[in-house]
Order: structure tokens, then C-alpha cells, then sequence
């Protein structure tokens, strides 16, 4: 549960809040930090520490177990699903529209910054090929 422990949401981003924790989920599995079968934080804990409404990380849960990426156990929890590593499940209009989520605010900041194409391809290279 020490993943959970780093975990912030940025109340100013413009990012709603159930979106910020499917994120932190999705870079979670994608470190490996969170496999297969590991337990999350129930709704309440989360909420408390995250400083949110437990109906907003409810959201947030239903959202994934919809996806397939984590799953339910009524009284036993939620955990992370075979599905949330594989991410077989999703087709590759759902991979496009997640990609122009992401990289909507990504770019948009990026340009603030002044930050050039390269510089996010090579950032984004470098980033997938850390844990190989």
C-alpha cells in the first residue's frame, strides 16, 4: 500500500479527480508497481487520503472495473485484473481516444513551456524503455 502513499491529485489542473486516480492507476501498472492480484486501498481509505468525496474514487473504481483494468470483489475489495497489464480488451479506437487524452494536455503544456517535438519523442522513448 506505499504506492498509494505518494499519490496527490492537483485540485487546480482541470483534470477531474476520478480521472487523475484512473491515471495514477494506469502509470502504477505500467511501472509495475501494481501487478496483477494486488489489493487496492478501499474507496474510504482512499478518499481520506486523498482528501476527496468517496462517491469521486467510487467513480473512479467503477470506471476501471468497467475497462476491465481492475475488478471488484463485493466484500473482499478491489484489485488489479489480468486486463489492466494486457489491456487486450481494447480496441484501437479506444487506444486513440485514450492517446488524444493524454496527450491533449501534454502538448498544450508542452508549447507553454516551449518544450519542442523532439524533445517529447525522445522523452517519451526514453520513459517506455526504462524497465527493459
Amino acid at each position: 500500500m506505499t504506492v498509494f502513499a505518494d499519490w496527490t491529485i492537483d485540485f487546480f489542473s482541470g483534470v477531474p479527480a476520478y480521472r487523475q486516480i484512473e491515471n495514477l492507476l494506469f502509470l502504477e501498472i505500467g511501472r509495475g508497481t501494481l501487478r496483477e492480484g494486488d489489493r487496492l486501498p478501499t474507496i474510504k481509505e482512499l478518499a481520506r487520503r486523498l482528501k476527496l468525496n468517496p462517491n469521486t474514487v467510487a467513480k473512479a473504481y467503477r470506471e476501471m472495473d468497467i475497462k476491465g483494468i481492475i475488478a471488484g470483489r463485493r466484500g473482499d475489495g478491489s484489485f488489479v485484473s489480468a486486463g489492466g497489464r494486457k489491456g487486450a480488451a481494447v480496441t484501437k479506437t479506444q487506444k486513440r481516444a485514450k492517446l488524444d487524452e493524454l496527450f491533449g494536455r501534454v502538448i498544450a503544456e508542452a508549447k507553454a513551456f516551449g518544450i519542442t517535438e523532439k524533445e517529447i519523442i525522445n522523452h517519451i522513448a526514453e520513459r517506455m524503455h526504462e524497465d527493459e
